[in-house]
């Protein structure tokens, strides 16, 4: 007979439960929760694998995209719909001015609408030696105008020159009283048909001249000077055509005439002022100063009818700004961060 073998007190104490009390049960929770954590932590490894793994992804695809987008706007110097939306978006510079940055946007804006209007009026081909010419001067140009703006906005915000929007707003609404068109026919048939601009882009545009046209009257205050002596001498006696002789900086035609600008109907496009204020002149009678889009002028009435006004005129031009821009290029304070090629036409 074989006997059952008593397991010692050590055996059997071993494969007892232990009790659970509350002196020992905080114990006994850390012994259940470790057993736990061998199959909850490399799942919380893997995902938190996953994640760095998808922001490094991410992390490549944006270097790669932007060394691309960089590629194709300073080197390759693509000017498509998709270039021109992301330099919208992102805020890059195309040039500096005196420290002032160029925005690419703004550069791509005029170069595409002067391309537009090439092709869609002149037959352009940009495929061909004269469409590539016209391309890198347009290039030129625009670029240079955009590089003008720039620093007129730095000069503007220094002296505190501000453009609202009711300054953009009257300007956009004479125009479209001259074009005798509602708003949405002249966004439609004039920006879109022409300019390939929207109503927003368009504004964009107005806002740029009206802040230039504002600072170049602002700082130069030579002209400011010489239109006041002019018009003091003019009204004082001396002969109103021997000073526009002597002191307009008018065309040669004009000015070589005394300063007779000849009879021009009262309908005419009058962007600068002249007519209206010919207008309500009376015969021999000198205006005030007339502050017009890029000149001061003063005129001296010579007839009238009810369809057309003879007047004199004497302009004085301003040249400040022109004179601060060009001594920047002399200077070599104008950086470009785009190659173009030179054409027959130099920087102006």
């Amino acid at each position: 007979m074989k006997y059952l073998k008593l397991k010692d007190k050590s055996e059997a104490d071993t494969n007892t439960p232990e009790r659970i009390t509350n002196d020992t049960v905080a114990e006994h929770r850390e012994k259940i929760l470790a057993g736990g954590r061998k199959y909850k932590y490399p799942r919380q490894y893997q995902k938190h694998r996953l994640v760095l793994v998808s922001i490094g992804v991410v992390i490549v695809a944006l270097v790669l995209l932007a060394v691309l987008s960089w590629h194709q706007l300073y080197i390759a110097q693509n000017t498509s719909g998709i270039l021109y939306r992301v330099t919208q978006i992102i805020p890059v510079s195309v040039a500096s001015v005196n420290g002032e940055p160029v925005r690419y946007s703004d550069y791509l804006m005029r170069y595409r609408s002067s391309m537009y209007y090439y092709q869609q009026y002149n037959s352009l081909n940009e495929n061909t030696a004269d469409g590539k010419r016209q391309s890198e001067y347009t290039k030129r140009k625009e670029l240079t105008s955009s590089e003008r703006f720039s620093f007129a906005r730095q000069i503007a915000r220094e002296k505190k020159i501000k453009v609202s929007d009711q300054d953009i707003d009257a300007l956009i609404e004479a125009d479209i009283q001259a074009q005798g068109v509602s708003m949405q026919a002249y966004e439609r048939t004039v920006l879109r048909s022409y300019f390939n601009w929207s109503l927003g882009e368009y504004r964009d545009i107005v806002r740029d001249r009206i802040a230039l046209r504002e600072v170049s009257f602002y700082i130069d205050t030579n002209a400011k000077q010489r239109i006041n002596n002019i018009r003091r001498s003019a009204t004082s006696g001396v002969d109103f055509q021997l000073l526009a002789r002597e002191q307009s900086d008018d065309i040669l035609v004009v000015k070589s005439n005394g300063g007779d600008a000849g009879v021009m109907p009262r309908g005419n496009l009058d962007a600068d002022g002249l007519i209206a204020a010919a207008a309500n002149l009376e015969p021999n009678q000198i205006s005030d100063i007339i502050r017009a889009t890029d000149a001061y002028y003063i005129i001296k009435l010579i007839s009238k009818t009810s369809d057309t006004v003879h007047f004199y005129r004497i302009r004085v031009g301003l040249t400040e700004f022109e004179d601060r821009f060009k001594k920047l290029q002399t200077d070599g304070k104008i950086k470009e961060y785009i190659h173009i090629n030179s054409t027959d036409t130099e920087r102006r």
